[in-house]
């Protein structure tokens, strides 16, 4: 008899950047106060913490050590763009697109960014407990070593993402779409979630059983 193998997850397309960041050309914090789109630019240490910021828009780009915690953001455009170490804790963002984007070592609690659109975008070993990405599309995505703890994620579309080694304690699902979400590499306890929205997601037998406690279903 044939062993039926598990779904292979679906890969990420990585951030299109030079072998090396030292190719990029630097840039000062001054590049955020006109209205042209930052390019193939690195910056270090910029901080625009608690500043309104009508737009942000960044293509093949690095960012290392910026700060924007609590700032609010009117628009935020991303492509091919790899953030290292940056602070986004409490940012308030209305509109969030990100192409193949890569927080590394990042703080995200508690930003605010409903209705984005993530393609191909990589959280790995960030803090992002209690951020905001309800009623979103996070397509292709990957999440990795990272902490989303009462993450606020409803009615948020996660076709082809995965959850690698995440908690997702508490954290609200309800009314999102996790079909071909690869959610084997996620400590799901304690989550909400309606019967409906797991329909098509991949999990492990484990959480199998934890779904089914918590959706209240009765296994004999």
């Amino acid at each position: 008899m044939a062993v039926k193998r598990p779904k292979e997850a679906h890969s990420r397309t990585a951030a299109d950047l030079p072998p090396s960041i030292e190719d990029l050309k630097p840039a000062t914090a001054e590049v955020f106060l006109t209205d042209q789109p930052i390019e193939e630019s690195r910056l270090y240490g910029v901080n625009f913490s608690g500043r309104k910021l009508s737009l942000l828009n960044a293509k093949s780009s690095f960012f290392e050590r910026g700060s924007f915690a609590n700032c609010e953001i009117s628009s935020l455009h991303l492509r091919d763009v790899r953030l290292v170490k940056c602070d986004f804790s409490n940012v308030n963002v209305r509109g969030f697109n990100a192409t193949r984007v890569e927080f590394i070592d990042c703080r995200l609690i508690g930003m605010k960014a409903s209705e984005c659109r993530w393609q191909d975008v990589l959280v790995e070993n960030c803090d992002a407990r209690y951020i905001q990405l309800n009623d979103g599309r996070v397509h292709n995505c990957e999440f990795k070593a990272s902490q989303f703890e009462e993450a606020d994620l409803r009615a948020t579309d996660f076709e082809g993402t995965n959850f690698f080694q995440v908690v997702l304690h508490r954290a609200d699902l309800s009314g999102s779409r996790l079909r071909n979400t690869d959610l084997r590499g996620a400590d799901i306890e304690g989550i909400t979630v309606r019967p409906e929205d797991v329909r098509g997601a991949i999990v492990s037998p484990a959480q199998a059983m934890e779904l089914a406690r918590l959706l209240g279903i009765i296994i004999q």
